[in-house]
């Protein structure tokens, strides 16, 4: 129980530790975030973008993968699963943006006395 209220004090004592997904976009703004998402290179950049867009064009067409079927849609869907785990964690969302609001009021307010 004392650990956990060490946490609690560190999260709120020091809450940019923790807030790390989301990034103002600007400093006059609160409601327009930037999120980093990483890649290898440019390549691996333009990669991901068309599988992207050929899964989507796969779900739209109904594809169905046969035996016969030399579309590696496997990659595909990799490729979009690993940008969906960057964008975890949905469960605390809401939760996060209330303290991540709060914790910008604060900041905004520290920075202008």
């Amino acid at each position: 129980m004392e650990k956990d209220k060490i946490k609690l004090n560190e999260f709120i004592e020091n809450p940019e530790h923790y807030f790390v997904l989301l990034k103002p976009a600007l400093k006059t703004r609160n409601d327009i975030h930037i999120i980093e998402i990483n890649v290898q290179g440019y390549r691996d950049l333009f990669c991901m973008i068309m599988d992207l867009l050929k899964t989507a064009k796969f779900a739209l067409d109904g594809i169905e993968v046969s035996i016969e079927n030399t579309i590696n849609t496997e990659r595909y869907v990799g490729s979009l699963l690993r940008i969906i785990e960057m964008l975890i964690p949905l469960e605390e969302a809401e939760l996060l943006d209330m303290l991540y609001l709060k914790h910008l009021n604060e900041k905004n307010k520290s920075d202008s006395n």
